[in-house]
This record gives C-alpha cells, structure tokens and sequence, in this order.
C-alpha cells in the first residue's frame, strides 16, 4: 500500500510524518479535488468517497 505524506518533519529521535485517510475506507490513496466555491473536497481512489471530511493521522517511525 502505498502513502502519500503530505507532511514530515524530523526530531532526533523520530520521524513524523503526517498522512490524509478515507474516512469511510481507511485508505491512504486521496486526493485533494478542487471544488472552487464549495471549499475543500478530497477524493478517494479506492472507494470513491468524495467529500471535505477527511482523517490526518500523524505516523512516527523510529
């Protein structure tokens, strides 16, 4: 599976990294659609949840 990080930052010990999930699938393949007038609206690749709810999870890894 492949995640798309859309922020990583580094400490001395660790590595953040932030990642955008599908709220209805938990997948990490989304994208941000460009919705103008509407605001933000992403869009999921593997269930076609579209949508401006979206999840930001912070992944730490050694």
């Amino acid at each position: 599976m492949k995640i798309k990080v859309i922020k990583m930052t580094k400490t001395k010990d660790d590595i953040h990294r932030r990642v955008l999930r599908c709220p209805q699938c938990g997948g990490t393949n989304v994208y941000y659609e460009n919705a103008l007038i509407t605001g933000y609206k992403y869009h999921c690749k593997d269930c076609d949840y579209i949508g401006a709810l979206i999840i930001e999870e912070d992944v730490t890894e050694p």
